[in-house]
């Protein structure tokens, strides 16, 4: 009996060993490719960051220029995205935390809500496309990119807010109701 215990243990062990060093094989395969991208991006990319790059329009192929309106164009997308998406995000996690809790339409808002959060960004992209700028005779517009990251905030405020608001302690709410809130 005991040598086949002894047995057992030597082949597991070299079972563990064997797959150990296969684990760390294959992860240092990948980091050195991983290293080797990131050196290579590094090299050949640093040369290219110049003041032109952010301050310039993005020009015609094969002439030098910069990407100004991008990042204009990305900031507008992101604010307008942000001011869409915040104030409806916080009005429905206060409804939820104050008067959703026991009511089907709380229950119908948080399901949505987790729906909204898992859903994938080309779906809430697809989601706009189809909704408003098919609608709206098939110009692409920042407000059709902004509408769709609203789409992405939306959830994630909406559950922050709802969450945060049920930490707050039952006593300090009576105390901010009686104090006029």
């Amino acid at each position: 009996m005991s040598t086949t215990a002894d047995s057992l243990y030597l082949r597991r062990r070299i079972g563990n060993v064997v797959a150990i060093t296969a684990s760390c094989a294959t992860a240092l395969f990948g980091l050195f490719f991983l290293g080797w991208i990131l050196f290579t991006l590094a090299a050949k990319g640093l040369a290219g960051i110049n003041w032109d790059l952010f301050t310039k329009m993005t020009p015609p192929p094969m002439q030098d220029g910069g990407l100004a309106n991008a990042f204009f164009g990305s900031a507008v997308m992101c604010a307008l995205a942000i001011g869409i998406g915040t104030p409806l995000g916080v009005l429905a996690g206060t409804w939820l935390a104050e008067y959703g809790n026991a009511r089907k339409a709380g229950t119908v808002v948080r399901f949505v809500n987790d729906i909204l959060l898992s859903a994938p960004s080309i779906v809430l992209g697809l989601f706009v496309y189809t909704l408003y700028v098919m609608q709206t005779g098939g110009n692409f517009s920042a407000f059709a990119g902004a509408l769709s990251l609203a789409f992405i905030v939306l959830p994630v405020v909406v559950r922050t807010t709802d969450a945060m608001l049920r930490l707050v302690p039952s006593q300090m709410r009576e105390a901010a109701l009686s104090l006029g809130i």
